[in-house]
């Protein structure tokens, strides 16, 4: 039987589409399915911010292909650790 949170997404916030393009890529070349998601105005506070989600399973091999790849400039003790 599959695991329930298998198919749960998480998603780390980076601003600007060319930051999340620049993830998208990283992730992808480390083989992990993800998509580039623009947050609605309800979950910001400012202009135009974008994400990139993925599958729950994946965030610890998302943090280190992102830190990795400096995209993300450390980890932190939010809900997805990590800070852009």
């Amino acid at each position: 039987m599959l695991e329930r949170n298998k198919y749960q997404s998480s998603s780390v916030v980076l601003g600007t589409l060319t930051n999340a393009q620049k993830a998208q890529r990283a992730l992808s070349a480390a083989a992990i399915p993800s998509k580039i998601v623009k947050q609605t105005p309800s979950n910001i506070h400012r202009g135009c911010v974008w994400s990139v989600e993925f599958s729950y399973t994946q965030k610890q091999n998302v943090a280190t292909v992102l830190a990795n790849a400096g995209i993300v400039k450390g980890i932190s003790n939010t809900e997805f650790p990590l800070t852009v």
